[in-house]
């Protein structure tokens, strides 16, 4: 399988990720463009593991369940962040630090992966 849909569907969830980002630090409410950014984490994930799946080991890559690994968790915490808002705001900020590391990490060894598949 092809890793392009994989990458643009990462790419629009980074993208719309910022944007979720830069409304959330002006404390602007646009709930839309988090739900998008779901949406659109939940497809690259899917294309992502898909891509994985169907694609052959690389020598000196990255491990194969490493990028769905990361995207996923970055994806869970993510989707807990606003849930845990309401127990504490440093949580919550500490939680969305760990969703744009894992979030990051997850993309750039994604693209080391397709890069060495």
């Amino acid at each position: 399988m092809s890793t392009t849909p994989a990458i643009l569907a990462l790419v629009a969830t980074l993208a719309a990720g910022i944007a979720a980002g830069l409304l959330f630090l002006q404390r602007k409410r646009r709930g839309w463009v988090g739900r998008a950014h779901l949406l659109l984490a939940l497809a690259g994930l899917a294309l992502a593991a898909l891509a994985v799946l169907g694609g052959r080991p690389a020598p000196g890559g990255p491990p194969a369940a490493l990028p769905p690994g990361l995207l996923a968790a970055a994806t869970l915490a993510g989707f807990a962040a606003p849930r845990l808002a309401r127990r504490g705001y440093p949580r919550m900020q500490l939680l969305l630090a760990g969703h744009l590391l894992a979030g990051i990490a997850g993309f750039l060894v994604f693209l080391a992966w397709a890069r060495n598949g």
